[in-house]
Parts: structure tokens; sequence; C-alpha cells
């Protein structure tokens, strides 16, 4: 994918993303839950299965320059995550893609997502 920045979504997915970050020399960007982070930023709230829920990002981290991959630890029903990538897409990065790590394919979010998403595990039942 040749990302220029690696980006975590709160709070597991920085465990990966650090990690991935660190070993590829790529800066690391946080998207945290409201009011987490300093300075100015963009905000999504989104529906979750059981509620709602907004993140935010750094609005000076990125650019139009740059080229990110979002790593978190579970995608679902693809809230999280299609939030996550309009708030890199409101800094005018590009999304090239998502990783996680399990992928729960029996609540059919892969379908409602328009990157390309990656898991490592894919659990079906």
């Amino acid at each position: 994918m040749k990302p220029t920045a690696i980006a975590g979504i709160d709070s597991r997915g920085f465990l990966f993303a650090s990690i991935i970050a660190y070993s590829l020399k790529l800066k690391l960007i946080t998207i945290r839950k409201k009011g987490k982070l300093p300075g100015k930023t963009y905000r999504n709230s989104y529906k979750l299965e059981y509620g709602n829920n907004t993140l935010e990002i750094q609005k000076d981290f990125l650019n139009y320059e740059d080229r990110v991959v979002i790593i978190d630890d579970i995608f679902a029903t693809s809230g999280t995550m299609n939030a996550s990538c309009k708030l890199v897409e409101k800094t005018k990065a590009k999304v090239l893609g998502a990783i996680v790590l399990i992928e729960l394919n029996f609540l059919k979010g892969r379908s409602k997502i328009k990157y390309n998403l990656e898991s490592l595990i894919k659990v079906s039942t």
C-alpha cells in the first residue's frame, strides 16, 4: 500500500498501530474518543449497535500528501471504521485501506465499507 502514516483507533488499535508505524518508520496518528486529544480536532459522531459514539482526529497531523492505513483490533458492523475513514478524509489525506486483527464476518460489516479491508482472523459464527 505504501502508506506515509498509520492511524490507530482508540484504544486497542493503538497497540498494533504503534508497532507497525515504528517498524515502518511512519507517522502514528491516533483516532480517539471525544475530548481526549489536545489542540484543534475534526469530530465524527456515529451509531453503534448498542448506542452512539464520537471520534476525533487532530486537524494538523495529516495533509493531502499523506496516505493512511487505519488499524484496529475488531471489525464488526463497520460503524467505527467508517467514522475513522471519514475523519482521515476530513484532513484531505487519502485512506488506502484498513487492517484489523479480528473480523466478525457474520455481522456483514464488510459490505458497508468502501475501502480495502484486511483481517488476520475471520469469525463466521
